[in-house]
């Protein structure tokens, strides 16, 4: 199955995650059978969480990479670095942590951060659009050389942005590095069976992004995140150059996913993989 480039690496491993919560062996084996799929380009490391990454060397012999996810504090990545210095099959490439109650600067000068690893930080949601501070953030973490993470769902309703808030926060970070988490199960704007919430499509983000790097406004992004038929993303995709795709990349870094096989049966029904 070729996977092409614009969308190597696009689905982090978020299984041990609600809604998904699997069991930190049962995350390791699957995720392991994902890496050797026909589709293991589209898929990004393992996330766990740090208290659980003192468990990971003992549950498998195979060369696994893995993000962790900070509980606590930045001490608590450290400490998870130095807990796999003697099993060097588990390989770390990235930290994700929350801004939580200090600034930027500080959360940048207290994180020891080893090479070949990236950074995000999750900034909170803006439900009355991005402020001065929000951006301020956004603008310390960039300068980092890290990317913004940003919540686009969760287990209860609320936890979902609509299409204006999240249209807004896309503006805001453009062309800044980022990556979302939580609530992109599908390709394509949906309703979700079951639970009725309204879930936001990594492909209409895609498209949204690409939107506001060409120069389109917040509301023109708004209406592309609403946008329900795949096959009108799809050919939008299609119709990119080599440079358009990459460019979205560049900026649009990838979401995490707690069941990684159903980004990919939706590329496949899309035909932007074959």
């Amino acid at each position: 199955m070729p996977i092409p480039a614009s969308l190597t690496g696009l689905v982090d491993d978020a299984a041990m995650f609600p809604p998904g919560n699997a069991p930190l062996d049962v995350a390791i084996r699957e995720h392991l059978a994902h890496r050797s799929s026909a589709y293991a380009p589209l898929i990004g490391p393992l996330l766990v969480r740090d208290a659980d990454v003192a468990r990971v060397a003992g549950l498998t012999d195979e060369p696994l990479e893995i993000g962790i996810i900070a509980t606590s504090s930045p001490g608590g990545l450290d400490q998870s670095v130095a807990d796999l210095h003697d099993f060097p099959h588990v390989r770390v490439i990235a930290f994700e942590l929350p801004l939580g109650d200090v600034s930027a600067a500080e959360l940048i000068s207290a994180l020891t951060v080893p090479d070949g690893v990236t950074v995000s930080v999750e900034l909170p949601r803006a439900p009355a659009g991005p402020g001065t501070g929000w951006i301020g953030a956004a603008d310390e973490i960039s300068a980092a050389g890290w990317q913004v993470k940003f919540r686009t769902g969760g287990v209860e309703a609320s936890a979902y942005p609509d299409e204006q808030e999240l249209a807004a926060v896309l503006a805001a970070l453009v062309p800044r590095r980022f990556k979302l988490t939580a609530g992109l199960h599908r390709a394509v704007r949906n309703t979700q069976a079951g639970t009725g919430f309204e879930q936001h499509g990594f492909v209409n983000v895609m498209v949204a992004v690409r939107r506001l790097l060409a120069g389109a406004a917040t509301g023109e992004a708004a209406e592309v995140l609403a946008i329900r038929d795949g096959g009108r993303l799809a050919a939008e995709i299609g119709s990119w150059t080599a440079d358009d795709a990459a460019a979205v990349r560049e900026t649009f870094r990838g979401f995490g996913c707690c069941g990684v096989a159903e980004p990919c049966e939706d590329l496949l029904e899309l035909g932007l993989i074959a």
